[in-house]
C-alpha cells in the first residue's frame, strides 16, 4: 500500500493549513505572531492532534511564552478547525515544539566540521 495517504495524513495536512491561517489571522496573541506549522499528527481515530510548530524568536522572547499562549490558544483554535473542517469528531489540540529544525542545523554544523577535518588532512 505505498504511495497511498492515509486519512489521519489527509486531515492532517487540512489542519496544518487551516490552524497556520487561524493563528495568523484570528488569534490576537503577539506571541503568537511569529509562529510556524511544521505538522500535526493525529490518532488513528482523530480524536488527538500533536500540533508542531517552529518560531522565530524577537528579542526577549521565551520559547515558554509561546509555548504558553498556544497552549492558551488551544480550545480557540480547536472550535475554528472544528467549525472549518466540519468533522464528526474535532481532535483535541496539542502544541509541540518541533526540534527537527535544530537537530538538522547541528548535524550540518557537524558534517561540516569533518568536512573541514577531511580537507585539511588533504593538504
Amino acid at each position: 500500500m505505498s504511495g497511498t495517504f492515509q486519512r489521519t495524513d489527509r486531515v492532517g495536512d487540512l489542519m496544518r493549513r487551516d490552524i497556520a491561517d487561524i493563528l495568523l489571522r484570528d488569534v490576537k496573541d503577539p506571541r503568537v505572531r511569529f509562529v510556524t506549522i511544521t505538522d500535526v499528527r493525529l490518532s488513528k481515530d482523530l480524536r488527538n492532534a500533536r500540533v508542531f510548530f517552529t518560531v522565530l524568536l524577537q528579542e526577549g522572547q521565551l520559547l515558554d511564552d509561546v509555548t504558553e499562549a498556544l497552549r492558551h490558544a488551544a480550545g480557540f483554535v480547536q472550535r475554528k478547525v472544528g467549525s472549518r473542517l466540519q468533522l464528526r469528531c474535532t481532535p483535541h489540540i496539542t502544541f509541540a515544539y518541533d526540534t527537527s529544525f535544530e537537530n538538522g542545523s547541528r548535524m550540518d554544523t557537524i558534517l561540516r566540521g569533518i568536512e573541514e577535518e577531511l580537507d585539511s588532512g588533504r593538504e
